[in-house]
Parts: structure tokens; C-alpha cells; sequence
């Protein structure tokens, strides 16, 4: 690089030399040498770099610049393999929970969380609703929740994208299972 060489000047006299040693290394006329550089990604940047807007800038002023930009973009790159990495982690624990709640209600889990009937419940109905969900799960299915409405979705099919229904869907169970057991205790208050 020259004293006070400009940054298009630089990029132009890189293309030379590449186009020069193709030449001499594959006997091509130094035109169709420099063709060849100029259709490789390397020759693309060159001429992006001769031709951009750094094209007027000292080559020597623009080199010191680069590097703290590089820095930068090492640094923002980094950031995002690191939340990549625990976006990739969250998901794969998530899916872990939902395959070991998925064998737990395959062996039956909603039958015995329900328990007795409550006063006036019959109890082929809670037998019927355990029943389903076992069978659900027995399928592999799951329940998402999204703008009040229930659905079911295979757990191999579930996405990053599905988490929020599927954690709406499970916490409306756990509410509901919830004030199902609070009534169930409140009754046993009442008889006493």
C-alpha cells in the first residue's frame, strides 16, 4: 500500500495482481485472467470495495477504521451465537418436559389428579375425560391454546413458534385443576 493511496486504488491494483499471478499461473491472456478474478466472491468485494462509498477514503485511514468495526462485528456475532446457543437450549429443555408430561399422562396422570367426583359430578364423566386425554397422549397430541381456542398438535410437530400456546394450554389445565382441587377441599369444609 502506498502513502495516501486511495481505498480504489488499492482494491483496483489487488485485482491486478490477482489477475496478473492467474495469468502466469494459467497462461490465459491477463483480460480473461482478470474476468475470472472479477467472478469470484474475493474479485466481487474488491470491486464493491473500489466502488463503494470508502471508494475516496485513504486506504491507510480506512484500514485503521476497519478494524475496530471488525471488532464489532466479531463481538455482535458472538452475541448472536450466544443467544442462538440458549434459544437452542430453552427449546430443547422445553421439549424434554413436554415428552416426560406426555408419559405421564400416558399412565394415566389426569385420572389420578381429578380424583373423587365432586358433589353432583358424575363420575363416568370424569372416567371419559381422563380416558380422552390418555388416548390424546397415547396419539402424541398436545393442547395449544391461541385467542381463546383450544387445538391439538402431534409434539414432533410443535415448533419454536408453538411454545406461547402450549405453555396458554398448560396453565389453563393447572387453573382449572387448581380450583377443581379448591372446591373439592372447600367441600369437604362444608361437611364438616
Amino acid at each position: 500500500m502506498q502513502t495516501n493511496q486511495r481505498v480504489s486504488d488499492m482494491a483496483a491494483e489487488v485485482l491486478a495482481r490477482q489477475a496478473g499471478a492467474r495469468a502466469e499461473r494459467t497462461g490465459e491472456a491477463f483480460e480473461e485472467a482478470l474476468k475470472a478474478v472479477l467472478e469470484t466472491d474475493a474479485g466481487q468485494q474488491l470491486v464493491e470495495l473500489r466502488e463503494g462509498p470508502h471508494h475516496d477514503e485513504r486506504a491507510e485511514q480506512w484500514q485503521e477504521d476497519l478494524a475496530p468495526k471488525r471488532a464489532k462485528e466479531r463481538r455482535n456475532q458472538a452475541r448472536q451465537e450466544e443467544l442462538s446457543r440458549t434459544r437452542l437450549e430453552a427449546w430443547e429443555s422445553f421439549m424434554q418436559k413436554e415428552r416426560q408430561a406426555l408419559e405421564l399422562r400416558k399412565d394415566g396422570q389426569l385420572a389420578k389428579l381429578l380424583g373423587e367426583p365432586l358433589q353432583g359430578e358424575p363420575s363416568a364423566a370424569l372416567r371419559r375425560l381422563a380416558s380422552e386425554d390418555q388416548k390424546q397422549a397415547e396419539e402424541g397430541l398436545v393442547a395449544l391454546m391461541s385467542s381463546g381456542k383450544v387445538f391439538y398438535k402431534h409434539l414432533e410437530e410443535l415448533s419454536e413458534e408453538d411454545m406461547p400456546a402450549r405453555i396458554a394450554a398448560n396453565r389453563v389445565r393447572t387453573t382449572w385443576l387448581k380450583e377443581r382441587l379448591d372446591g373439592w377441599l372447600g367441600h369437604g369444609e362444608d361437611e364438616s
